[in-house]
């Protein structure tokens, strides 16, 4: 039972009933977001400026991960359901870049349609669907959340699909249209 505060470079994590101090990290630069993974084992900074995500975990207090976007940016980073791997993505919508904790491969999802939105995991935890933009048509891929590899890709028909989400029971996928057209 822990609570963490963000100020500037330092991410502080104290115990939630004394308040002390249990670890005090120092991120490579100024942190705009912070997240604790599923689990709460572990919790990730983002640093937008500079495209760099910082991973820790709080039982391997020697256990890092830094994750690197490089030229292409970094618009958000997030955590998988089962907190072992981290979802990163990039500057313009070019890619969704999986990252594995575990075995530290890599899988790429090429051209969502937004960066911070436009993704849904079902609450088994077993596919992802993600909203596509190509060629100024939208599509919804489903993934496997084992392997991170696509299982089907269909087009829908929508004007500019907003978002994406699984029903409660997981059978079916709702995406909405934006605003400005009325179609579910």
């Amino acid at each position: 039972r822990y609570i963490a505060t963000a100020v500037e470079h330092r991410l502080i994590v104290r115990d939630v009933d004394t308040l002390q101090m249990v670890q005090l990290y120092t991120c490579l630069d100024a942190i705009q977001d912070l997240q604790w993974s599923p689990d709460s084992k572990y919790i990730l900074c983002t640093m937008l400026k500079s495209g760099i995500v910082q991973a820790w975990s709080l039982e391997k207090v020697d256990w890092t991960c830094k994750i690197d976007e490089g030229a292409v940016g970094l618009s958000k980073a997030r955590w998988s359901p089962d907190s072992r791997h981290i979802l990163t993505s990039t500057d313009f919508q070019l890619r969704i870049t999986v990252w594995s904790l575990v075995n530290r491969s890599l899988n790429f999802m090429r051209f969502p349609k937004y960066g911070d939105r436009g993704l849904a995991f079902t609450r088994d935890r077993q596919h992802m669907a993600l909203l596509h933009r190509r060629d100024c048509k939208d599509s919804v891929g489903i993934y496997s959340c084992s392997n991170w590899e696509p299982i089907m890709e269909f087009s829908i028909e929508t004007f500019d699909a907003a978002d994406i989400s699984w029903s409660p029971d997981d059978h079916v996928l709702c995406v909405w249209d934006t605003c400005l057209e009325y179609k579910i």
